[in-house]
């Protein structure tokens, strides 16, 4: 795995997490299942070589352009959501919803199916998603919930699986 690039995750992930605020791991497109979310990788720690973050990417961009909005009118800055292009689709990337998993529940990288390449987002989107993540992150694990998702509940049990192996 390699911080930066996309990817999607396993059904195996979303089966045992089930109880800890993930987004739906499916969504039907036209009548068609998709593998969703598309999730961006990044590190926190070095020391948790086995450990990514994973900032889960929506095409609802409306929908949470709405919540962007309201909470920079309210706060003047908003943490939880971000803006970018994915193949040149305009996403909602969701810090929000960043949850910890190891390469074991890693499906597949998100390849272009134009060059056969993994996916790669502009450097200064990275910037924007690391300094939210690292942010939403320490403040997990401080013992105080961001998001729906429960980080640390998850982070621990990777934890332990690692450990087992």
């Amino acid at each position: 795995m390699k911080t930066g690039k996309l990817y999607f995750i396993k059904d195996s992930f979303y089966d045992k997490f089930s109880d800890c605020g993930l987004l739906k791991n499916k969504e039907t497109i036209n009548g068609k299942e998709h593998n969703r979310p598309c999730c961006y990788a990044l590190k926190f720690n070095k020391g948790d070589k086995d450990i990514y973050w994973m900032v889960p990417i929506s095409s609802k961009v409306e929908k949470y352009k709405g919540k962007y909005q309201r909470t920079i009118k309210k706060y003047g800055v908003c943490d939880d959501v971000s803006f970018g292009y994915v193949l040149g689709k305009k996403c909602a990337f969701l810090p929000q919803n960043l949850f910890p998993v190891t390469e074991n529940y890693i499906k597949n990288v998100y390849i272009d199916i134009n060059t056969s390449l993994p996916i790669t987002i502009p450097k200064d989107l990275m910037a924007d998603l690391n300094k939210k993540a690292r942010k939403k992150i320490r403040y997990n694990q401080q013992g105080k919930l961001f998001g729906m998702t429960d980080t640390m509940q998850i982070y621990n049990e990777l934890l332990k699986e690692l450990e087992k192996e």
